[in-house]
């Protein structure tokens, strides 16, 4: 049989949508989840946090054997799959609108592709490209999976199974940016139900016009047209309502003049701050944000994050 050796997967966080692109936009983030697999002679599949701690899922949630498997009956059918153990070192938080499943899926495909080279030479192995549409399909939208994957700013779209297209970016190192995550659980599932079946053609053209800008904005990189650029009429007002626990904390930053979105779901926001001001802005805006979360008895984590350029990062011993 031929020996598979210990894969490790390093997978970044990802914020989708970045205001008006909808299942169409996402970037990565220096943030990750870890994932290191070891195929024991022993069948079954086991998982365990690193730290110790029970997983945060059911058996029922595990994408990462989920997307695995999938893999298997996708590229290799009727091939048996090798049952592997998992250790996970969880950064993301589930929920929190960060990509935490955009990760599990990413590594159970991976981790299946680097199998399929070691294990399954004599079949051919998918090339980048439909490894990519079946990446992009897997969860239907391909905003948190393709960023997660290619590092970068991703601009992607595959609708009714046509070609995936998309581009990548880096973002401009002139802003600086920071997760603000409020400790409220939000799924994604439940969240799409708060969205109308049908928009105003008005909301329509406001949102491809702020598509526009987002590219206006990659290219001079001017901080007001990034402004301009997150504003979104199809998804954050439906998720951040009137009495959202987040409207008080959108509102201050509204009045400073920060930039921010709602990171895929939420409840997390992703900030949006000019680098040369960040040492100015900084002290005030946390000091607001603490006071307004003590206010609304919410905890929360707020830090300083980074773009991530490279994506995902795979190493096998």
């Amino acid at each position: 049989m031929t020996h598979i050796p210990k894969i490790k997967i390093r997978v970044p966080g990802t914020s989708a949508n970045l205001g008006p692109g909808f299942d169409l936009m996402g970037m990565a983030l220096k943030i990750y989840n870890d994932f290191e697999f070891t195929f024991p002679k022993e069948k079954g599949y086991s998982i365990v946090q690193k730290n110790g701690e029970p997983l945060p899922f059911s058996s029922k949630e595990d994408l990462v054997r989920e997307a695995y498997e999938d893999y298997f009956q996708h590229f290799l059918p009727n091939v048996e799959i090798p049952t592997y153990h998992c250790k996970m070192a969880l950064s993301l938080p589930l929920k929190g609108g960060l990509g935490s499943s955009a990760s599990a899926i990413v590594a159970g495909l991976c981790v299946a592709r680097e199998v399929h080279k070691r294990k399954e030479t004599k079949i051919s192995i998918p090339t980048e490209k439909e490894f990519l549409q079946f990446l992009a399909e897997w969860e239907g939208h391909p905003d948190n999976t393709l960023p997660a994957y290619l590092g970068g700013l991703v601009f992607a779209y595959s609708i009714n199974k046509e070609p995936l297209r998309y581009f990548r970016k880096k973002f401009p190192s002139s802003v600086s940016l920071f997760i603000l995550t409020p400790h409220l659980h939000i799924s994604t599932e439940e969240s799409r139900k708060t969205l109308p079946a049908q928009y105003p053609t008005a909301d329509v053209i406001f949102n491809l016009s702020r598509i526009g800008a987002w590219m206006h904005f990659l290219d001079k990189r001017k901080f007001s047209d990034l402004l301009v650029a997150l504003e979104d009429k199809m998804h954050t007002p439906y998720r951040i309502y009137e009495n959202s626990p987040l409207k008080p904390i959108t509102e201050v930053l509204e009045q400073e003049r920060i930039g921010y979105c709602l990171s895929g779901s939420g409840p997390s926001l992703l900030l949006f701050t000019e680098r040369k001001h960040t040492s100015n802005i900084f002290p005030k805006l946390q000091k607001q944000i603490e006071t307004k979360m003590k206010e609304l008895s919410i905890s929360y984590s707020f830090q300083k994050i980074q773009a991530d350029h490279l994506g995902t990062k795979i190493s096998s011993f």
